[in-house]
């Protein structure tokens, strides 16, 4: 029976994966949810089969994520796959969260790095650990400002957004690398344009008028959402990848994702610790996963 740890169930393709991995075997599922009524009201709607543990987390919260590690850690040895699937399109103005950091980098990218680092330890001692990211193809329009991380000067939801993605993959990137002796993986993926909130959120506002044909057109299902990130959470296919950027159950090559990028993944790291007050008992990578992955665009 595998354990496994889950954000962003309540909206999106989230709602699919979870289902997905329910149906899959047995499991003991462990998930972070913000807002628990609207959680009991989706599971009134349909109930799992398994075995589950409701944590309450607020990702906009460092502390809040942090009660949550501790508490997972109190109920479980062994954490089989976390996945790091919640995320946000923030307000057009920028948005503060509980700890005063930009919202969008708060919840999509320093989330998932607290939670996966007060995490490790029960995910390398997993037989076959594996942690899952969601990215998103929009890392390619990140324009990263290394003297503003939270952008206060320029702000933009859509910036803010394609930033965390980029952050998502360095970040999926130098864990894999500083963890490349245990049986850990970690990989990242694009679901794609998927039929959520967050599409009609971040659409074009002087577009809205064609945001149903669009829908219909572009926007894949939830459920299609889903497919490759329950591929990377359960498949014994992957089981021995890692550090991967995915699409539709493959790996992917990182289109605009250049090497000149690559000092980006140790300042990340850098200003993740900083930001956060908490740093992993790892090695440093110096950014080697990148330099030496075969998957980049020159």
């Amino acid at each position: 029976m595998k354990t496994i740890v889950i954000t962003g169930v309540t909206s999106g393709f989230g709602r699919s994966w979870l289902y997905q991995l329910d149906a899959a075997g047995p499991a003991k599922l462990f998930v972070l949810a913000r807002n628990e009524v609207k959680l009991a009201s989706m599971l009134a709607k349909q109930a799992l089969r398994n075995e589950l543990h409701v944590i309450p987390c607020d990702l906009a919260s460092l502390q809040s994520v942090a009660n949550a590690a501790d508490e997972i850690r109190r109920q479980t040895e062994v954490v089989d796959v976390l996945i790091n699937n919640a995320g946000v399109w923030s307000e057009d103005a920028f948005t503060p969260s509980a700890d005063g950091i930009e919202l969008t980098l708060a919840v999509n990218h320093l989330a998932p790095y607290l939670l996966t680092g007060k995490l490790l330890d029960r995910l390398t001692d997993a037989t076959q650990g594996r942690v899952v990211n969601t990215a998103s193809f929009r890392h390619a329009d990140a324009n990263v400002d290394t003297n503003d991380i939270e952008l206060k000067n320029g702000y933009s939801a859509e910036r803010a957004y394609c930033n965390s993605k980029l952050y998502s993959i360095l970040f999926t990137k130098q864990l894999a690398a500083a963890t490349a002796q245990s049986a850990l993986t970690v990989n990242c993926f694009d679901p794609g344009i998927v039929d959520t909130p967050m599409l009609k959120q971040a659409f074009p506002k002087p577009l809205t008028f064609i945001y149903p044909w669009f829908r219909k057109h572009f926007a894949r299902a939830p459920s299609k959402g889903a497919e490759t990130g329950v591929y990377l959470s359960l498949s014994p296919a992957c089981q021995t990848i890692s550090g991967e950027y995915f699409k539709d159950c493959a790996v992917k090559p990182l289109r605009g994702f250049n090497k000149k990028r690559l000092a980006l993944a140790d300042w990340l790291w850098q200003e993740s610790v900083r930001l956060t007050g908490f740093d992993y008992p790892l090695p440093s990578t110096n950014g080697t996963a990148i330099e030496q992955d075969s998957t980049l665009a020159e």
